[in-house]
This record gives structure tokens, sequence and C-alpha cells, in this order.
């Protein structure tokens, strides 16, 4: 038997206690190993750098355990009961490893359990301690994870068939706010961390189990691949994210994502619409990634990179229909969806890289690449989250145009499920192809070199004109413009800019990336340059982009600016912004048929 025992009571040092028991006789060279990256997040992170302290006994007397190598230990003596205590030091505050303090505990498994190498196929149970001190005994466990003895508060004992499972369940524990829903009579729960007092709990519940019912609906099974759902939320000032488990998943938000009591019901944020995005993002990865993954993720290496091409499917896919499914479901209406499309569509052109790295080298590099950006990144890479939704709405218009509609990406995402999710076979690096090929009938090689292997610009224009959509592109007013629905195409004029993004710094306006080709980057511009002044005149970062745009378009102006607290003046020739913000727009003022046909699919 393996058993974790997770002891709360060093809230104030960060450290969260944990004994693992195995109480089997081991061998001289038995090792014990914990993971270097977490599924769905593809980057090494050497979780076990936060172990602070490791010491091992057997009945009582000290046992010689010799680190191997960064996450990996070696027993040098025979023993028949092995007791290893250590630390785990908490305080990343995201939803890939664990975060402690006296306001919550939360942690994945891949950062606090160590395995027992050629083991893992065995049954392991965690105890999780109630915390004596005060404030703890306030505190309640939220985990999907299956239990055999708990108190009412959630605190005992928890079981699991194998390691692979152990780390898929992560833990929430606090004072948090809940609410509950029932999709196919399965139930689902939504807490809340560090959320304000006055969230609108039962609106969220009635928008996240429409989503939910229509996913389920969409794969047309009698019941979910999994006996209960929950979605945990840790709410802050700022912050998004989330990541996937196989019952559950972690997420992140702002205060401002979440609906207040005595908000308008009827109208939805931009805000709350992203926050409802990642929760149907998230519950689509139950179905595309947790059960349909790629043949190289059947049997995760933990302590390695696991390279496919693929992420822009399992990724791509999702977000392509994150989104969709709200409209689809009735939680948005076209107008939103289109404003949401719009904007993606946005972060996609903004971005350089597009021209330079294929979707499936994208896909490729996420270790050293994507999850590593660094200032350059728009100028040299693409993601395959955006540009991989864009790609899936490509795929879809492309089965339906092939089959004259009696087709689309929802029977190939169905045949996907059906022969390979449901019977847990991988995907293998060339399926999507053949399955789709399968599908129309057709031969689809061209298609998919183009839009998978080639850095050509997609073909989105045709699509929207398709679909009676009017598709502009029009030069940026502001960084902060990204596009979205108009009401009615309108004409817009170029105006001049930088080609930058920059922040607020207490000298004046910091640069964060530089665009290649624009007037910034000609003039030698950089990363981290804060710019004072323009022809002599003190700016910052609040007024920087509308200054540049008052400019006639081949001005040429001085900047001022600090580079490492020297201060440099250079002519800047101002040139036209790139048409890279997208607005759309309904042709006839309302979804046309052919819209209709592809956006409320049932």
């Amino acid at each position: 038997m393996i058993k974790y025992i997770v002891s709360l009571d060093n809230a104030n040092r960060h450290l969260i206690d944990v004994c693992m028991v195995i109480e089997q006789s081991l061998e001289k060279g038995q090792e014990l190993w914990l993971p270097d990256w977490i599924p769905g997040s593809y980057m090494i992170r050497d979780f076990s750098k936060n172990i602070v302290s490791l010491s091992a006994t057997s009945n009582g007397e000290p046992v010689n355990l010799v680190k191997k190598n960064k996450s990996c230990w070696t027993l040098k003596e025979n023993v028949d009961l092995l007791k290893i205590r250590y630390q785990i030091y908490a305080w990343d505050l995201s939803v890939r490893s664990a975060h402690f303090d006296d306001q919550h505990c939360f942690f994945n498994g891949t950062s606090i359990f160590l395995a027992l190498r050629s083991y893992e196929n065995s049954e392991h149970f965690v105890e999780v301690i109630q915390p004596s001190k005060l404030g703890g005994e306030k505190w309640k466990v939220a985990t999907s994870m299956p239990y055999s003895s708990i108190n009412s508060f959630g605190f005992g004992r928890y079981s699991c068939d194998d390691y692979a499972t152990l780390i898929d369940h992560p833990f929430e524990i606090s004072d948090y706010l809940e609410v509950k829903f029932f999709v196919n009579d399965v139930e689902h729960r939504m807490v809340f961390t560090e959320s304000p007092k006055n969230i609108d709990l039962e609106r969220i519940a009635k928008d996240v189990q429409r989503v939910c019912q229509y996913q389920c609906n969409f794969f047309a099974d009698e019941k979910q691949p999994f006996d209960d759902y929950l979605f945990m939320t840790f709410v802050q000032k700022k912050g998004f994210g989330g990541l996937e488990h196989m019952s559950s998943t972690a997420l992140h938000c702002s205060h401002d994502d979440l609906p207040k009591l005595g908000d308008d019901i009827d109208k939805k944020s931009r805000d709350y619409q992203s926050f409802l995005s990642l929760c149907s993002h998230e519950y689509f990865h139950s179905w595309n990634v947790k059960r349909i993954k790629p043949a190289r993720f059947e049997a995760y290496k933990l302590q390695q990179e696991i390279h496919t091409e693929l992420l822009w499917f399992f990724e791509g896919i999702t977000s392509y229909y994150d989104e969709l499914f709200l409209l689809r479901s009735g939680v948005i209406t076209e107008e939103n969806y289109l404003d949401m499309l719009a904007r993606n569509i946005t972060r996609y052109i903004r971005g350089n890289g597009r021209i330079k790295q294929t979707l499936t080298e994208s896909s490729f590099d996420a270790w050293t690449k994507f999850y590593k950006q660094d200032e350059n990144a728009p100028n040299a890479i693409v993601s395959y989250y955006v540009k991989g939704g864009l790609v899936a709405l490509c795929l879809d218009l492309e089965i339906r145009k092939l089959t004259n509609d009696n087709k689309s990406l929802d029977d190939l995402m169905r045949l996907i499920w059906s022969r390979y999710g449901k019977k847990n076979i991988g995907v293998n690096e060339t399926d999507i192809e053949k399955l789709a090929e399968e599908l129309v009938d057709k031969p689809m090689k061209k298609f998919f070199d183009r839009i998978l292997y080639s850095t050509k610009e997609l073909e989105l224009k045709s699509i929207f004109e398709l679909m009676e959509i009017d598709y502009q592109l029009v030069s940026e007013s502001k960084q902060m413009d990204r596009g979205g629905y108009r009401k009615k195409a309108i004409e817009s004029n170029p105006t001049c800019s930088l080609s930058i993004t920059h922040k607020a710094n207490p000298v004046g306006a910091e640069i964060v990336t530089v665009l290649e080709g624009g007037s910034a980057s000609k003039t030698g511009l950089s990363n981290k340059d804060i710019i004072i002044a323009l022809d002599g005149y003190k700016v910052d970062s609040s007024e920087l982009d509308k200054r540049i745009a008052s400019y006639p378009i081949d001005t040429e102006i001085s900047v001022s600016f600090f580079r490492r607290d020297k201060l440099y003046h250079r002519l800047c020739h101002l040139t036209a912004s790139e048409a890279n913000t997208c607005f759309l727009s309904f042709k006839n003022t309302s979804p046309s048929a052919a819209f209709n046909l592809w956006a409320k699919a049932k």
C-alpha cells in the first residue's frame, strides 16, 4: 500500500508537510521520483526544487535515501516498511503547482506526491488532515478525487487506482463559496476561493450548466465520461487561466470576470464572456485531450519532454468550440460571438510570427518557444491556441463545402471520439487528416499542407463572404484596440503607429514589444526602452498612442527615451499602422441562412 498523509499546519511558512508510507518490502536500488512537468502545461517546471527537506525511516530507524538526479531518489538498503517525510514550499499562485497561506491551500499531485518506481499502477491513498490552527477549522476540501472516508468538511481519506489518476485530481482547501448544478443527473460543483461575497452564483451556475449540457449532447452519449465534475476557481484582482483534469478543472479569474448580484442579467460583459469561454474550454478538454489524446501522450513520461505536432488540434479545436458553444447553447448572442471571433483574428494578425512559424512547428516547439516567450515572441512564433482556433474554423467550412453541408467538423469530432477517445486509443500524428478524408470521401492533403505546414495566410475573408459577414481589417488606433463586432461596416482611415506595445512607467512609456517592420523597429527602439518625450514634449503611456496618431503619415519626429538609464534622442519616420485590427458585421444587419447553418448547428 502507498499512502500519503498531508498536513496543513505551516501556512505562515507556506510549507505542506507530507508523510509517504509504503507498507511493503523494498530492495536496495528502489527509486522514488517526482514529475518535472504537469500534463496540459508543456514546459519542464522542476517541481522537485520546492522540496525543502526530506528524510526516510523504517521501523523508526533512519534509512539512507540518496538523490540520484534533480527529481529522483534511490534507496540504499533493503527495508520492509518505508516512511518518507518531506516538506513542499508552496508559493506558486498558478493552476500548475501549489500555493498555501492562511487563506487557502491549493495543490496538484505532480507537485507534492512522490512516485514509487515500478509501482505506479498500484492503488494510492491520500489522507488530508484538518488544520488545527485558528482559521483552518472553517476550511473545506474541494476535489474530484474519489473518497473512502471523509468528514462533513471533506477531510479524511481518498483513494486512486494508480499514480496517473492520483495526480489528475487537484485539491482546493479553503472557506470557499459553492454552487451546484446537474447535467444528465451528474453533479457539477463550482467553488470560488477569495471571491467577492456578492458574486451571482446562481447566474453563473445557470450559464455554465447550459454550456455543459450542450457539450454533453454534442457527443451524443448517454452520460459523461466522469461521475461528477468540479470547477475550482481562485479569484484575484487580475488573473486568468485554467488547467484541465479528468473530472475537474483549476481556474483563475479576475474580480471583474464574475457577475455581481444586482447586475443587469440581460447583459454579459466581455470579461464575463471570457470567463464562460474559459469554463467551456476546460470542460471540453474532458473529451479532447484527457480522453482523446495524442498517441505520444498515452503514457505520460513526466520526467522528459514529449513532443507532438497535434497541439493545434487539442488546443486549437478546443479554442474554436469553447466560444462557439456559448452561442449554440444560447448563453451569448450572435453579435457577442462575432465580437469574440473578431478579437481572436486581431490577436492572430498582430503577430508577425504567423509568417515565420507553421502551426505544427508551434505545436512541436511548445516546450521551448510557446511556454518560454520573451519580448520577441510576437515576431517569432504563432499561437497554436489562436491560429489553431481559426484553422478549426477553416476546417469546419472546408468539410461543409466538400460535402454540400451534409458533414462538418462536428461529425469529425464525434468520429474521433467514437474511434479513439471511447476506446482509449491514442491519435497518431497524421490520423486527423486521414479521418477527415474518410469523412468527406475526398483527398484533403493540399488543404492540410496549407493550413498546418505552411505560413500562408488563412483565407478568412472568403469564409466570411460565404456567410454574408463584412470582414474588415483596419489600422489600430491604440494598443488596447482589439477590434470586435460592429453593427455596420464603416470606413476607417489609417493613422500613424509606432507598432509597439508598452506599459506605464514612473518615468514614461516603457516598451514591452516591438513589431518588426514598424516605425519603432526601423528607428531602433527596443524592449525596456522608456519613451519620455516626442519632439521635446513629455509623454507617458496613457497618451503615447493618441499623440503618435495625431501626426500626419510620413512625418519625422524626435523620440527621446532612456535605455539602461542613459538618455537618447532619435529621429523616427512615422508610417501608417498596419491593417491589423479586425471588425466583423452582418451585411444585412442580421444573421444569414449560411451563418445560422454553421453557427447554430445542432
